[in-house]
């Protein structure tokens, strides 16, 4: 109770602020995240504007005005799951695409209209880490920035607020390594990749970015580097479970797992088909995999799960043709769903907000990858034991339902879930309250840069020690040099004044 009231009465120190959003990757695994901190801070009063392809459209909130680029999946479907192995070239086509996607939505006649608005002025802007461009909204709006990233971030973007890397216990997450088991070859690939990353990134994207602003917002507009090195924190969506534990400084603030509500009740068709499926349910949801990835192996993928002595619900946007034991719906309330006693197993791509809804609700997980998808993920529910994995270019009809059943069937993947459950919701306030808390932390102080690391504005040599270095170095280079120096002449001077004196003897 006195917790409580220690909280309504922070509550109370806050007043209503102007938020502007910004999340502009078209994805739903990664809007998932945003909407519920946008839809909180709006219920708590906030006036929210929010540019997104994903919008809520629910009247109800009132105090939320959602500025749809939805247009964008269209305009970059086909590039953004183009596949490279190369992790060089990987990471410059990840930017590529960002840019792109940035160029489209900052152009687009919504945008725009937000922009030129000279009439808006916004005490937060929550801006999705995912290109430096966007940062320019600060210098736009003269307001303090909080950047969030639906997943693990590039090590570069960690340099904005200090926070300590090391190739070796952080690995890239691109590179998909197992931090602390790195063999000797991988280290060094950890390594190289690292110094490449950052160099790429401050030399490359930043420059590259700033070009875009000037195009966008002027040619006024600071260098995109030194606004991005005054956000005020990061907010990023990962946790100890999933993730590997790391230092962080406080203007990094984990925010998984962000959706914790408690489950609601299910529309009645839906609980009837539930209800009514004593054999158990298999719920899929592949909302990555795209209908040509999918028509490629459609056939087999029907004539598994048709095979199967479950009740399969799907959650699918295409319209198809499927066997009497699948139920395919474009809209399915998934963690209401997954809530439900006869879900037997959860068949997703491996986004952690998906993992970490099947781990809310005790649900063991089947993971079907593609091109290298989220790795890093599929690694941890395997060595976590609470799933399996399939791999969809290599799928076949045995293949899938044998992993199916065995998932479903399988009472350690119970068990396994269970544990990590308990591990993952343990934590003193919820995902979605820190994000809540810290948000309104940076407008009652109007920023939080006395949260950032001294290593922002510190030169890398001196970051890496290297004028110490080179000072040790020469000090122990130069010290022998000049006590020998000193020997040398010490002795010349005896050796002369020892043969002046037989000199002067035998005179």
């Amino acid at each position: 109770m006195y917790s409580l009231a220690i909280f309504a009465t922070l509550i109370g120190t806050i007043h209503s602020a102007n938020i502007l959003g910004v999340f502009m990757y078209p994805s739903p695994s990664h809007q998932v995240v945003f909407q519920q901190i946008w839809q909180e801070l709006s219920l708590r009063g906030h006036q929210v504007t929010v540019v997104t392809p994903n919008p809520l459209n629910n009247s109800t909130l009132t105090n939320l005005t959602e500025i749809s680029v939805n247009f964008i999946y269209d305009e970059v479907a086909s590039f953004i799951y183009e596949d490279h192995s190369s992790p060089y070239k990987a990471t410059e086509t990840y930017y590529n695409t960002l840019h792109l996607i940035a160029w489209k939505e900052l152009n687009s006649p919504q945008f725009q209209k937000l922009i030129r608005d000279q009439s808006k002025t916004y005490d937060l802007i929550l801006i999705e880490y995912v290109h430096p461009v966007m940062y320019a909204l600060m210098h736009r709006f003269q307001a303090p920035v909080i950047a969030i990233a639906a997943s693990e971030i590039p090590s570069a973007s960690y340099d904005a607020v200090g926070n300590p890397n090391h190739p070796i216990l952080y690995p890239e997450p691109i590179l998909n390594f197992t931090p602390a088991r790195l063999t000797l070859w991988e280290k060094c690939q950890s390594v190289l990749f690292f110094v490449w990353s950052k160099i790429y990134y401050h030399n490359t994207v930043v420059p590259h970015a700033h070009e875009t602003a000037k195009k966008i917002f002027g040619e006024d507009v600071p260098y995109i580097g030194d606004l991005e090195r005054n956000v005020s924190m990061f907010f990023i969506n990962r946790n100890l479970l999933l993730n590997p534990p790391r230092a962080n400084v406080p203007a990094i603030v984990e925010i998984s797992p962000i959706d914790t509500t408690p489950p609601k009740t299910l529309p009645r068709d839906l609980r009837k088909i539930l209800d009514e499926a004593r054999e158990g349910v298999i719920y899929i949801n592949l909302h990555g995999v795209t209908s040509a990835k999918f028509n490629k192996k459609r056939v087999t993928i029907l004539q598994a799960l048709s095979e199967l002595p479950y009740k399969i619900l799907w959650k699918w946007d295409y319209d198809q043709e499927t066997p009497s034991n699948i139920v395919v719906r474009k809209s399915i309330p998934e963690r209401d769903l997954l809530a439900h006693r006869n879900v037997k197993a959860f068949v997703t791509e491996g986004d952690i907000h998906s993992i970490e809804a099947g781990i809310s609700n005790e649900v063991p997980l089947i993971i079907v990858t593609f091109m290298q998808n989220k790795p890093s993920n599929v690694k941890r529910v395997l060595k976590l034991g609470i799933g399996g994995k399939i791999n969809l270019d290599t799928l076949t009809k045995t293949k899938l339902k044998n992993i199916v059943v065995k998932v479903a069937e399988t009472r350690s993947y119970r068990t396994k879930i269970k544990e990590a459950k308990n591990i993952l919701l343990d934590k003193p306030m919820t995902g979605l309250e820190s994000a809540v808390w810290w948000s309104e932390y940076v407008i009652r102080h109007k920023g939080a840069r006395h949260m950032r690391s001294f290593a922002v504005d510190m030169p890398m040599y001196k970051y890496l020690l290297l004028d110490v270095i080179l000072f040790l170095v020469l000090l122990v280079t130069l010290f022998p040099y000049l006590c020998y120096c000193v020997v040398v002449k010490v002795v010349k001077k005896l050796m002369s004044k020892k043969k002046s004196t037989e000199k002067e003897k035998k005179n």
